[in-house]
């Protein structure tokens, strides 16, 4: 199969992606939607006017917990030992397969999330309206949590993306494990390259340095384009060793 990208392949593996996880999404939407109903009957005393964070709350669950787990499962057929063949019989390129399940389980999805979670919140919200006479402002997806929300899923949702090509089996567990082990080596590897970069400032009778330290690159790290560079960087990179894996892994197969 030629490895150039083909538009027409293309959205005939994504419309493949978008049927094979279909059902299994709309059943967890309606799941969703029960869930919020009950938490606003629940919630909501008569006649109160109630604000908006228990609708963030449950967007965040939606949008972190539900994204990540349908993300996690992305690549089960590749690893099944049954329908792996059928993945890798598909005509069509590396990029095409990975780019249509990025896109499903990344902005395609939030976007489903957004769609799908503000309409249950308004069917939820006049169902407790209806029943409790409670009024609530309707959830506003682009107000400023809801966003920055948003931001972390996609930053988020690379790592996710990767451990599902990389780990066979439990991608969701061994990926968080993955990733929690190496936040807590971080503080040990950067408090060693302290010591040793700045080894004038620290004492070897004590852990804690002797006078303050203060990079030179720190005035530069203040100023918000760069952190925003250095985050899309960051996802871009993870992105990149994410569809190196996958090349790796069906050569091996």
């Amino acid at each position: 199969m030629s490895q150039t990208f083909s538009f027409p392949r293309f959205r005939r593996v994504l419309q493949n992606d978008v049927l094979r996880v279909g059902k299994p999404l709309l059943f967890g939407t309606l799941a969703m939607l029960g869930l919020l109903c009950v938490a606003y009957l629940i919630a909501f005393e008569p006649g109160e006017v109630a604000d908006e964070p228990i609708a963030t709350v449950f967007f965040g669950l939606m949008l972190g917990i539900g994204g990540l787990m349908f993300t996690s499962f992305s690549f089960n057929d590749m690893h099944h030992p049954l329908e792996r063949y059928h993945y890798l019989m598909l005509p069509v390129s590396n990029f095409e397969r990975f780019l249509s399940r990025y896109l499903l389980t990344g902005p395609l999805l939030v976007l489903y999330v957004v769609v799908a979670f503000s309409i249950m919140d308004w069917s939820a919200n006049h169902l407790a309206s209806w029943a409790k006479e409670a009024e609530r402002p309707l959830f506003a997806p682009f107000s400023a949590v809801p966003l920055l929300l948003i931001r972390i899923y996609l930053v988020v949702q690379t790592v996710m993306f990767t451990g599902a090509i990389c780990f066979r089996s439990y991608a969701w567990i061994k990926t968080t494990l993955t990733v929690l082990l190496a936040a807590a080596s971080l503080p040990v590897v950067v408090y060693v390259s302290m010591r040793i970069f700045y080894y004038d400032h620290f004492s070897w009778s004590s852990f804690q340095e002797q006078s303050d330290i203060r990079p030179p690159l720190m005035p530069l790290f203040e100023a918000h384009w760069l952190n925003v560079a250095v985050v899309v960087g960051f996802a871009l990179w993870i992105l990149y060793v994410a569809y190196r894996c996958l090349r790796a892994h069906e050569v091996q197969e």
